[in-house]
């Protein structure tokens, strides 16, 4: 008889408690390593496409920065793009491609006084790109 009554008297897990108990945790912990997982990936995207925007703009400034007659119209694909920026030794644009092109601004070649410039900036194999635009005039 004692030994009867300390067999309900005890305390604990059973089996199928822990189980539930695990099965609930998991339930839980799925969609927030999904989120993260989500989060780690966006915020990479957001990286590279700061990245292209910031070497479009540098281009950009650059072009300003010539003298306007030896802005003549064309269209020049750069291909891998090997520019140091930290000067770590290593290309900081190493997976983007650059398109420049140039044009007179208004689409009328006689006036030469203005040009339009594009610089497109494309990576993750041209699946993703930004493109920039200025118009620069004869100083």
């Amino acid at each position: 008889m004692f030994q009867k009554e300390s067999l309900q008297q005890e305390e604990g897990m059973s089996l199928i408690e822990v189980v539930v108990g695990i099965t609930l945790l998991t339930i839980a912990l799925i969609p927030m390593m999904n989120f993260f997982a989500n989060n780690t990936r966006m915020t990479h995207n957001l990286g590279m496409r700061e990245k292209a925007l910031n070497l479009a703009q540098a281009t950009i400034e650059g072009l300003k920065a010539q003298d306007f007659d030896s802005l003549s119209d064309s269209t020049d694909d750069y291909g891998n793009i090997t520019i140091d920026v930290d000067g770590d030794g290593n290309s900081d644009y190493l997976n983007f491609r650059r398109v420049i092109k140039i044009e007179p601004y208004p689409a009328d070649p006689g006036d030469l006084a203005i040009r339009l410039v594009t610089v497109e900036v494309f990576w993750d194999n041209d699946n993703q790109h930004v493109e920039l635009q200025t118009l620069i005039a004869r100083r």
